[in-house]
């Protein structure tokens, strides 16, 4: 090893604290490449990179240095100290004796998985690929469903420890896009540690960080994050990450699947009408349930009074300690489901499911008509298309039960006051949360539900719109972003 081989390998081990990983390549006595073994291809770096520079060690410009390369992406740094990230993400750096910077060579063979089918999204219609952990495989997959040039991709690096590549991509448009600078704002707003994943990456950009509502998405379907940005929306991808962060989105897009567009109109329409009547069923059936049987019996019809008095004249609890026991149950079914394997998880859930509630009712703890409702209820939430949206749903009838346990119906009507209140106060990125509902738009409100035959191909709504003929957009004088204020 030359000396001065010797001289770049000290320096980079004491920047980065004697890493084992490093390796030094010495050829001749005047070019050093440095690189961190199993991140680079070793098949280019052979070829491509120690092939053309052996035996060039006469070399005294890293201009001519670089036509000799014959890689696309080559580009000089002037300090070593500069090149310590992209070192440690696969580049390869080539050094010249004599020369204060060097070049940086993408050689980055990171592992990853090949794409797959989408698992938290699945559809029956439509394709099944999904995002992998590749930034670069998930742009090409995004770029094969929008072949146009006004695609815009803008990377972006975090202010975060260990740092963080993401990407901006939206469409470039006569209309400026609202979005995108109030995503570059909250980027660089503060800095952040551990900021390693699509999940907390999306909290940063949200409006109402204490919302129990999701307000940005995250999706693994190539299908839905390129109908985002055909609405005007903004997709936010995170290195390492299988799932893209979507935005802005209002309280109706959570229940909406990419599957609805490409039904018939009227299959769509049913489909977006039955997840709405799911979720009324999951926040009130057994909220419902318990206000009438401890306060309002008068409500219960004469022909299911008889039912419900034999079904519960084994009980020894009330009906909200009865109705709490079984949602707990059902979420304790539903979380070691998830934890556990596959095949392992489903054959948990049925036979738990079937084994705890046949022996709740045989033990007198409760009753068939509750185990019904609670598992109706279980089912409307399951019907939601995005898993953070359900979760939060679920969340809600925990509260609504107790209110209504204490107060029956004048219970559920405050907190359900209480829940829509928050709800139009709530906004993502400056615009409505519950649009078109408030503000109200009828003719945006018909392409939601999918009425008729051309209302899959209407994607650009008045919520991504920044400018109308008036100059502003419709909704503006009601609402703002936070970072606005």
């Amino acid at each position: 090893m030359s000396a001065f081989s010797e001289q770049i390998e000290n320096q980079l081990k004491s920047i980065i604290h004697g890493s084992e990983g490093l390796v030094i390549k010495s050829l001749g006595g005047n070019i050093v490449v440095a690189y961190m073994t199993g991140m680079v291809d070793n098949a280019q770096l052979n070829l491509n990179l120690l092939a053309p520079l052996a035996g060039n060690d006469q070399c005294d410009s890293l201009e001519i240095l670089s036509e000799m390369i014959p890689i696309g992406d080559c580009k000089p740094f002037d300090q070593l100290s500069d090149a310590i990230e992209k070192l440690l993400s696969g580049f390869a750096l080539v050094l010249l004796k004599g020369k204060d910077g060097g070049l940086l060579v993408n050689l980055a063979n990171i592992p990853s998985r090949a794409p797959s089918n989408a698992d938290t999204e699945s559809t029956i219609y439509g394709p099944m690929i999904a995002f992998t952990e590749s930034m670069e495989k998930n742009i090409a997959l995004l770029r094969s469903y929008i072949t146009s040039d006004k695609l815009i991709q803008e990377e972006v690096q975090l202010a975060a420890e260990p740092h963080t590549s993401a990407s901006l991509l939206y469409l470039d448009e006569k209309e400026k896009n609202p979005f995108v600078e109030l995503i570059r704002k909250r980027i660089n707003k503060q800095k952040y540690k551990g900021l390693i994943g699509s999940p907390l990456f999306l909290k940063i950009l949200t409006d109402n960080k204490y919302s129990l509502f999701p307000e940005m998405s995250l999706s693994e379907r190539p299908d839905r994050a390129a109908q985002a940005i055909l609405e005007g929306k903004v997709v936010v991808m995170v290195e390492g990450n299988s799932q893209v962060i979507i935005g802005p989105n209002t309280f109706v897009d959570f229940f909406q699947s990419v599957e609805d567009r490409y039904s018939s109109w009227g299959l769509g329409m049913f489909n977006r009408s039955l997840r709405a009547l799911a979720l009324i069923i999951s926040i009130f059936l057994t909220p419902l349930y318990v206000a009438a049987l401890t306060f309002h019996y008068e409500m219960i019809p004469m022909p299911l009074l008889e039912p419900l008095i034999t079904s519960r004249s084994r009980i020894p609890f009330p009906p909200l300690m009865e109705a709490l026991v079984m949602e707990v149950s059902i979420e304790l079914l539903r979380e070691a489901g998830a934890r556990l394997p596959t095949k392992v998880g489903q054959t948990m859930g049925i036979v738990g499911g079937i084994v705890i509630g046949q022996a709740a009712v045989q033990a007198g703890f409760t009753s068939n008509i509750l185990i019904m409702l609670v598992a109706l209820a279980a089912l409307g939430s399951f019907t939601t298309p995005n898993y953070m949206m359900s979760s939060s749903i679920r969340f809600i009838r925990f509260p609504m039960l107790i209110v209504a346990g204490f107060l029956g119906l004048l219970g559920i009507t405050f907190f359900s006051a209480f829940l829509f209140i928050h709800l139009l106060r709530m906004t993502s990125y400056g615009k409505p949360y519950i649009y078109p509902f408030y503000p109200p738009n009828r003719k945006e409100l018909i392409n939601m539900m999918l009425i008729t035959e051309s209302s899959p191909f209407q994607y650009k709504t008045d919520l991504t719109r920044s400018n109308t003929k008036g100059g502003k957009s419709s909704m503006s004088k009601w609402f703002k972003s936070n970072d606005e204020e």
